[in-house]
């Protein structure tokens, strides 16, 4: 596990072996985060909205769920004015 230091500003060098690994150039942001008493450095993608698209891979439709969800609550409202 690589060890680096803080600057007087604050500034943390993050070894150049972890830089290529996870791709960060200079310029790129990272999210800080603390869990569980730890400092957690995130990459954060160039552009969130890319890189989250696809993630719902599969046979998953919002349309067809909808649709579904639409005629079961049609059901339920033809059963409740039949009373």
């Amino acid at each position: 596990m690589p060890i680096t230091h803080l600057s007087e500003k604050g500034q943390v060098l993050i070894p150049k072996a972890l830089r290529r690994k996870f791709g960060l150039k200079p310029g790129a942001k990272i999210q800080l985060a603390e869990e569980a008493g730890r400092l957690i450095l995130s990459p954060v993608p160039p552009d969130p909205i890319a890189a989250a698209t696809g993630f719902l891979e599969g046979t998953f439709s919002l349309t067809a769920d909808l649709r579904r969800d639409h005629q079961e609550e049609i059901r339920r409202e033809r059963k409740v004015r039949t009373r």
